[in-house]
């Protein structure tokens, strides 16, 4: 059962990223935690337990995909909801990212750049 407000864990190794997201959520009333990379987003979602998951699918340390994988052999995180964020799709293939994202369980998948009420929509519908 989500928490109220909903908690929100927002992953990006991009800090503009992080601190236009976090604001926008933020003010459409969710609270938000973040990390910037798949191994503190592992941690944080143990400790934190996030109804949902933002996270970048390319990261430095570990990315999205990786990441995910661990969350989801872990008990404790196993259920959480999962949105994956991406700037770019492989160039040749532009899909690949979208249909591998849902392919393995994610909520959803949303290229960065959304239009940040769009980005709010999105999220109150996985959630």
């Amino acid at each position: 059962m989500p928490k109220e407000p909903p908690l929100i864990l927002l992953v990006d190794d991009e800090a503009d990223v992080l601190s236009v997201y976090k604001r926008k959520l933020e003010l459409s009333g969710f609270n938000v935690i973040t990390a910037t990379n798949g191994a503190e987003a592992v941690q944080q979602a143990a400790i934190e337990e996030p109804d949902l998951i933002l996270m970048d699918m390319k990261m430095p340390i570990m990315n999205g995909l990786e990441a995910w994988q661990k969350i989801r052999e872990n008990p404790l995180t196993k259920n959480i909801k999962v949105i994956f964020l991406t700037a770019f799709g492989d160039p040749l293939e532009p899909e690949i990212d979208e249909h591998l994202a849902k392919e393995i369980g994610a909520k959803d998948f949303i290229r960065k750049g959304i239009d940040l009420d769009e980005l709010v929509s999105r999220v109150k519908k996985s959630l």
